[in-house]
């Protein structure tokens, strides 16, 4: 039999464990803006500084410029990976510990509770298995989000750099084809964010997840459409809307792997949208 103390040690591991996470993901933040943030940030500054002072005078203080500046970002060169792939493994493992405790306090819950005879073990299942989906749709929308923030980041940093580059052309030929360079990873960056759709792949997982959780809750608290209903009823309201929140969300993928021109020349109903 689980005693309370039992389940209230796990909950007090998961509250600590949330907190590590958390420490972590902030972490990760620091070692993303110092990563892709910085040393780009002290790239550009030397460049500038190189190109639009004017050092030729003696002791205008060139190699001071260049030292101060060029130590910082050769350091972070080394050092900013390395605590990139630190950071990524504790935030790795602190997840894992989290997931572990998560899933023996659902196991300490399900073992205090008496099961209701009106409700089969298969739904119980099902039910069960609900929580995971929708944890794994709001990975899949972080994941995506992520994925298309960084490639629009890296399309803002290069036009302005582009733009630097392109002026500093006409002073020295290298800047030329740094400035080829640099529009080639925005055109790139441009397209990947176009075909992949990264944006309207995180929008619909997340509002999928959504989706189930709101319908989780309506059922656990039975309220709304559960409400006044006997538990066979409930059950089965619940799973056939589940059910149908999947297929939509499948259809919305199918959806935009079509290319636009094949889109467009489908008819209402066979493209994934529902005809109005």
């Amino acid at each position: 039999m689980v005693t309370p103390t039992s389940l209230l040690t796990v909950e007090q591991k998961i509250i600590e464990a949330e907190s590590v996470v958390e420490q972590q993901l902030f972490q990760r933040k620091l070692a993303r803006i110092w990563l892709f943030g910085l040393i780009p940030l002290l790239a550009a500054a030397i460049a500038a500084g190189n190109l639009l002072i004017d050092f030729s005078k003696p002791g205008s203080g060139q190699f001071a410029l260049n030292m101060t500046l060029g130590i910082p970002a050769a350091l972070s060169l080394f050092a900013a990976p390395i605590y990139w792939f630190e950071v990524r493994d504790q935030l790795t493992k602190a997840r894992v510990n989290l997931r572990k405790l998560l899933a023996e306090r659902e196991s300490l819950q399900s073992s205090a509770q008496q099961p209701e005879p009106s409700i089969s073990d298969t739904f119980r299942r099902y039910h069960d298995s609900i929580p995971s989906l929708r944890d794994d749709y709001r990975r899949g929308a972080d994941k995506y989000r992520n994925r298309h923030n960084w490639f629009q980041i890296s399309v803002i940093i290069g036009s302005i750099l582009t733009s630097v580059a392109t002026t500093a052309a006409a002073e020295q030929g290298i800047w030329s084809w740094i400035a080829v360079a640099l529009s080639a990873i925005v055109s790139i960056s441009a397209g990947i964010i176009s075909y992949f759709k990264f944006r309207e792949r995180s929008m619909n997982l997340q509002q999928t997840a959504d989706s189930i959780d709101l319908e989780l809750q309506a059922f656990d608290l039975n309220i709304r459409r559960y409400r006044n209903l006997s538990p066979e009823e409930a059950a089965g309201y619940f799973a056939e809307e589940i059910e149908r929140i999947k297929e939509e969300q499948r259809k919305k993928e199918l959806q935009l792997e079509q290319p636009p021109e094949v889109h467009q020349s489908l008819p209402a109903g066979q493209n994934g949208a529902t005809p109005i």
